[in-house]
């Protein structure tokens, strides 16, 4: 699987939840739709898992950095985990475009 293949089908799923969910990609990295593409980022051991997950995180480049985790997400997204948060995520947040 390519990314561009596993980015539109993690987009399709992101987009059809509420607002609020959170895609638990693994341990440490999430995805969240923020109204025009899905933001990837790590998550820090501070961060407060009963607010928007986005508190502690850091957006990575997942194209970029594609080939270190292909396995693992290939995998992931035929058995994909989700949660969701009370507040709407700000984090990577597109401004320009409030649509879905």
């Amino acid at each position: 699987m390519k990314f561009e293949a596993f980015d539109s089908r993690l987009s399709q799923m992101l987009r059809a939840m509420p607002t609020a969910t959170i895609a638990e990609l693994t341990d440490g990295m999430i995805g969240w739709w923020n109204g025009s593409r899905v933001v990837y980022a790590w998550i820090g051991d501070e961060a407060d898992h009963d607010s928007c997950a986005t508190s502690g995180a850091h957006e990575l480049d997942l194209a970029d950095d594609w080939g270190q985790f292909h396995d693992w997400l290939a995998a992931w997204i035929e058995e994909p985990r989700f949660s969701t948060r009370p507040a709407p995520c700000e984090f990577g947040r597109d401004t320009a475009h409030t649509g879905a």
